[in-house]
Protein backbone atom coordinates (compact mmCIF):
# COMPACT_ATOMS: atom_id res chain seq x y z
CA UNK A 1 0.00 0.00 0.00
CA UNK A 2 1.06 3.24 -0.75
CA UNK A 3 2.05 5.69 2.11
CA UNK A 4 0.11 8.45 2.59
CA UNK A 5 2.12 11.60 2.18
CA UNK A 6 2.41 14.49 4.92
CA UNK A 7 3.47 18.09 4.62
CA UNK A 8 4.72 20.46 7.19
CA UNK A 9 5.22 24.11 6.65
CA UNK A 10 7.28 25.43 10.06
CA UNK A 11 10.07 28.26 9.79
CA UNK A 12 11.00 26.24 13.14
CA UNK A 13 13.48 24.20 12.15
CA UNK A 14 13.62 22.27 15.44
CA UNK A 15 9.26 22.16 15.19
CA UNK A 16 9.79 20.13 11.48
CA UNK A 17 12.69 17.67 13.21
CA UNK A 18 10.16 16.55 15.57
CA UNK A 19 7.14 16.51 13.51
CA UNK A 20 9.14 14.22 11.19
CA UNK A 21 10.11 12.33 14.33
CA UNK A 22 6.44 11.96 15.54
CA UNK A 23 4.62 11.11 12.31
CA UNK A 24 7.42 9.51 9.68
CA UNK A 25 6.32 5.77 11.39
CA UNK A 26 3.62 5.84 9.65
CA UNK A 27 3.64 8.44 6.57
CA UNK A 28 5.96 9.51 3.91
CA UNK A 29 6.65 13.59 5.63
CA UNK A 30 8.23 16.39 3.76
CA UNK A 31 8.83 19.52 5.58
CA UNK A 32 9.70 23.07 4.47
CA UNK A 33 11.20 26.42 6.68
CA UNK A 34 9.24 28.85 4.10
CA UNK A 35 5.33 28.76 2.60
CA UNK A 36 7.09 30.26 -0.72
CA UNK A 37 9.74 26.73 -0.91
CA UNK A 38 6.38 24.82 0.01
CA UNK A 39 3.82 26.50 -2.82
CA UNK A 40 6.94 26.43 -5.42
CA UNK A 41 7.07 22.66 -4.80
CA UNK A 42 3.28 22.22 -4.80
CA UNK A 43 3.10 23.61 -8.04
CA UNK A 44 5.69 21.90 -9.69
CA UNK A 45 5.22 18.47 -8.43
CA UNK A 46 2.34 15.94 -9.00
CA UNK A 47 2.60 14.16 -6.05
CA UNK A 48 0.59 15.97 -3.45
CA UNK A 49 0.32 15.91 0.01
CA UNK A 50 -2.68 14.16 1.68
CA UNK A 51 -2.34 16.40 4.99
CA UNK A 52 -0.37 19.78 5.04
CA UNK A 53 0.23 20.98 8.30
CA UNK A 54 1.04 24.70 8.67
CA UNK A 55 2.33 27.02 10.72
CA UNK A 56 0.48 30.76 11.12
CA UNK A 57 3.41 32.67 12.08
CA UNK A 58 6.10 32.63 10.05
CA UNK A 59 8.01 35.77 8.75
CA UNK A 60 8.72 35.76 5.26
CA UNK A 61 4.66 34.87 4.53
CA UNK A 62 2.00 34.10 7.35
CA UNK A 63 0.37 30.88 7.11
CA UNK A 64 -3.00 32.91 6.44
CA UNK A 65 -1.28 34.00 3.19
CA UNK A 66 0.11 30.81 2.08
CA UNK A 67 -3.51 29.00 2.91
CA UNK A 68 -4.99 31.60 0.66
CA UNK A 69 -2.31 31.01 -1.88
CA UNK A 70 -3.57 27.17 -1.78
CA UNK A 71 -7.30 28.02 -1.95
CA UNK A 72 -6.73 30.26 -5.19
CA UNK A 73 -5.17 27.30 -6.57
CA UNK A 74 -7.74 24.70 -8.80
CA UNK A 75 -4.73 22.06 -8.67
CA UNK A 76 -4.16 22.73 -4.80
CA UNK A 77 -7.37 23.94 -2.98
CA UNK A 78 -8.35 20.54 -2.21
CA UNK A 79 -5.60 19.83 -0.04
CA UNK A 80 -6.68 19.83 4.03
CA UNK A 81 -4.81 21.90 5.82
CA UNK A 82 -4.97 22.27 9.81
CA UNK A 83 -3.14 25.21 11.12
CA UNK A 84 -0.10 25.04 13.60
CA UNK A 85 -0.47 28.03 16.21
CA UNK A 86 0.92 29.32 19.33
CA UNK A 87 -2.06 31.81 19.06
CA UNK A 88 -5.27 31.09 21.31
CA UNK A 89 -7.49 34.16 20.49
CA UNK A 90 -10.66 33.99 19.16
CA UNK A 91 -10.02 36.26 16.18
CA UNK A 92 -7.23 34.43 15.32
CA UNK A 93 -8.76 31.00 15.36
CA UNK A 94 -12.22 32.28 13.19
CA UNK A 95 -10.05 33.66 10.37
CA UNK A 96 -8.55 30.68 9.74
CA UNK A 97 -11.97 28.80 9.82
CA UNK A 98 -13.55 31.27 7.41
CA UNK A 99 -10.97 30.49 5.14
CA UNK A 100 -11.72 26.54 5.46
CA UNK A 101 -8.96 25.46 7.41
CA UNK A 102 -9.94 22.18 8.79
CA UNK A 103 -8.58 22.11 12.59
CA UNK A 104 -6.09 24.20 14.77
CA UNK A 105 -3.19 22.63 17.08
CA UNK A 106 -2.07 24.61 19.52
CA UNK A 107 2.04 24.11 20.12
CA UNK A 108 3.60 22.46 21.76
CA UNK A 109 1.28 19.57 20.14
CA UNK A 110 1.97 16.63 22.52
CA UNK A 111 2.91 13.31 19.99
CA UNK A 112 -0.16 11.60 20.86
CA UNK A 113 -2.35 14.23 20.03
CA UNK A 114 -0.74 15.32 16.74
CA UNK A 115 -0.68 11.75 15.17
CA UNK A 116 -4.46 10.84 16.26
CA UNK A 117 -5.32 14.37 14.75
CA UNK A 118 -3.18 13.62 11.70
CA UNK A 119 -4.76 9.95 11.55
CA UNK A 120 -8.24 10.95 11.98
CA UNK A 121 -7.54 13.94 8.60
CA UNK A 122 -5.67 11.89 6.65
CA UNK A 123 -8.70 8.62 6.64
CA UNK A 124 -11.63 11.57 6.71
CA UNK A 125 -10.38 12.87 3.11
CA UNK A 126 -8.42 9.81 1.89
CA UNK A 127 -10.99 9.80 -0.77
CA UNK A 128 -10.60 13.40 -2.14
CA UNK A 129 -9.41 12.05 -5.35
CA UNK A 130 -13.05 10.71 -6.02
CA UNK A 131 -14.42 14.05 -4.96
CA UNK A 132 -17.49 14.40 -6.67
CA UNK A 133 -18.49 10.74 -8.03
CA UNK A 134 -21.31 9.55 -5.88
CA UNK A 135 -22.53 6.13 -6.24
CA UNK A 136 -25.99 6.29 -7.90
CA UNK A 137 -26.94 2.21 -6.80
CA UNK A 138 -26.18 3.21 -3.57
CA UNK A 139 -27.92 6.49 -3.70
CA UNK A 140 -30.65 5.09 -5.31
CA UNK A 141 -31.56 2.78 -2.40
CA UNK A 142 -32.02 5.46 0.10
CA UNK A 143 -35.74 5.31 1.74
CA UNK A 144 -36.39 8.92 0.85
CA UNK A 145 -34.54 10.21 -2.53
CA UNK A 146 -32.57 13.07 -2.67
CA UNK A 147 -34.55 16.19 -4.72
CA UNK A 148 -32.27 17.81 -7.27
CA UNK A 149 -31.21 20.09 -5.10
CA UNK A 150 -30.14 18.15 -2.17
CA UNK A 151 -28.59 15.88 -5.35
CA UNK A 152 -26.13 18.97 -5.80
CA UNK A 153 -25.46 19.69 -2.49
CA UNK A 154 -24.69 16.33 -1.86
CA UNK A 155 -22.04 16.17 -4.87
CA UNK A 156 -20.33 19.33 -3.13
CA UNK A 157 -20.15 17.94 0.14
CA UNK A 158 -17.86 14.98 -1.40
CA UNK A 159 -16.01 17.12 -3.28
CA UNK A 160 -15.22 18.61 1.22
CA UNK A 161 -16.41 22.02 -0.08
CA UNK A 162 -17.18 24.44 2.81
CA UNK A 163 -21.18 25.84 3.61
CA UNK A 164 -19.52 29.12 2.58
CA UNK A 165 -18.65 27.18 -0.95
CA UNK A 166 -22.09 25.32 -1.36
CA UNK A 167 -23.65 29.11 -0.93
CA UNK A 168 -21.38 30.77 -3.32
CA UNK A 169 -21.72 28.06 -5.87
CA UNK A 170 -25.09 27.43 -5.88
CA UNK A 171 -26.26 31.11 -5.26
CA UNK A 172 -28.12 30.21 -3.00
CA UNK A 173 -28.57 31.82 1.42
CA UNK A 174 -26.33 30.42 3.99
CA UNK A 175 -29.86 29.17 5.83
CA UNK A 176 -30.71 27.94 2.91
CA UNK A 177 -27.18 26.20 2.00
CA UNK A 178 -27.53 24.48 5.99
CA UNK A 179 -30.62 23.30 5.47
CA UNK A 180 -29.76 21.19 2.54
CA UNK A 181 -26.54 20.35 4.18
CA UNK A 182 -28.95 19.24 7.24
CA UNK A 183 -31.15 17.18 4.69
CA UNK A 184 -28.22 15.41 3.21
CA UNK A 185 -27.06 14.23 6.46
CA UNK A 186 -30.83 12.87 7.68
CA UNK A 187 -31.28 11.10 4.80
CA UNK A 188 -27.65 9.28 4.40
CA UNK A 189 -27.69 8.89 7.69
CA UNK A 190 -24.49 10.29 8.38
CA UNK A 191 -23.76 11.22 11.61
CA UNK A 192 -20.57 13.80 10.43
CA UNK A 193 -20.22 15.10 7.38
CA UNK A 194 -16.97 13.13 6.00
CA UNK A 195 -18.93 10.02 6.49
CA UNK A 196 -20.33 10.95 2.24
CA UNK A 197 -17.11 9.31 1.55
CA UNK A 198 -19.37 6.23 1.87
CA UNK A 199 -20.81 6.82 -0.86
CA UNK A 200 -18.15 8.37 -3.33
CA UNK A 201 -17.06 5.47 -6.34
Amino acid sequence: MTRKQVMVIDDDSVMLLLMKNQLEALYDVVTFLSGAEALEELNRTDKLPNLILLDIGMREMDGYEVLGRLKASEKLKMIPVVFLTGMTDEVSECRGLEMDVVDYLKKPVAGKVLFARVQHYIELYSDVENKGKLDETLLAAIPEPLTERELETARLMAEFRSDREICDILHISMPYTKKLVASVKEKLKLEKRGDIRRYLV
